[in-house]
């Protein structure tokens, strides 16, 4: 009887036990994440230092064209049209960079190192489960040896053996029956703290995507400056009418 106790109680036992051996197993892969997450901001930092001055240098190009003669101003006009949407790309960039670091790897390095300590729900939950679980199986355990203690009382016509029997064996199903309950609930809680600790994540998650799609959003906006541009430079070799008309101008003055 007490073997199949054991037996009856195993398979959440393990189960449990999985699942609070993977949280505890987990760390390596949080770390890892922040990690390469951290990288990831450094080298998106040091890319917008690189970034701000190529437009610097491209904004010059673009005035060059808009100042010159008057062969080239609305091609310079199509250029201060594209480095403009190259600077709304750079703000948005900026704060896809920040949100990476503010509102992911900063939480998420906190928590993790909390996950790692045993902290949130982890530690606490397989301690007092162990606890609670000790406990029962011991009494239970002391139930079915006094079950079968009467059982073999009664096998031998002891008065009143039979019914004391038949009580402690209703005591052990009873008690079988809170222990499993017990098992369900430590697995319950255990797999609730497991998919909590992947639900926090993407809520981390969630505002660097956001920002990522609007950054990238920006980059659609850049169709119609190009184009503009391979219209106004499609013949290098023909003058703008407008041009030669200032050209005219100039000449009679």
């Amino acid at each position: 009887m007490e073997g199949t106790t054991e037996k009856d109680c195993s398979p959440l036992w393990s189960l449990y036990q999985q699942i609070v051996s993977d949280m505890k197993n987990s760390a390596p892969m949080w770390e890892e994440f922040i990690s390469k997450a951290t990288k990831l901001h450094s080298a998106l930092k040091s890319a917008l230092v690189a970034i701000a001055a190529f437009l610097d240098a491209f904004q010059k190009i673009a005035d060059a064209a808009t100042n010159a003669r008057g062969a080239t101003k609305e091609i310079g006009t199509a250029l201060t049209r594209v480095c403009l949407r190259h600077r709304a790309i750079e703000t948005r960039m900026k704060t896809f960079i920040s949100a990476l670091m503010d509102t992911l790897i900063t939480p998420l390095s906190e928590r993790a190192d909390d996950w790692r300590r045993g902290g949130c729900a982890t530690g606490a939950l397989s301690r007092e489960h162990a606890r609670e679980c000790k406990r029962a199986r011991a009494e239970l355990r002391r139930r079915v040896q006094e079950a079968q203690r009467h059982a073999r009382k009664a096998r031998r016509a002891q008065p009143d053996a039979k019914r004391r029997a038949d009580v402690c064996m209703q005591d052990v199903q009873e008690r079988k029956q809170q222990l499993e309950e017990m098992e369900e609930k430590a697995v319950k809680a255990a797999l609730i703290e497991e998919r909590s600790r992947f639900c926090h994540f993407v809520s981390l998650l969630n505002p660097v995507v956001e920002s990522e799609v609007a950054m990238l959003a920006e980059v659609g906006h850049l169709q119609e400056g190009s184009e503009q541009l391979v219209r106004h430079t499609a013949e290098p070799r023909t003058l703008p009418a407008a041009s030669l008309q200032v050209q005219n101008l100039n000449h009679y003055r």
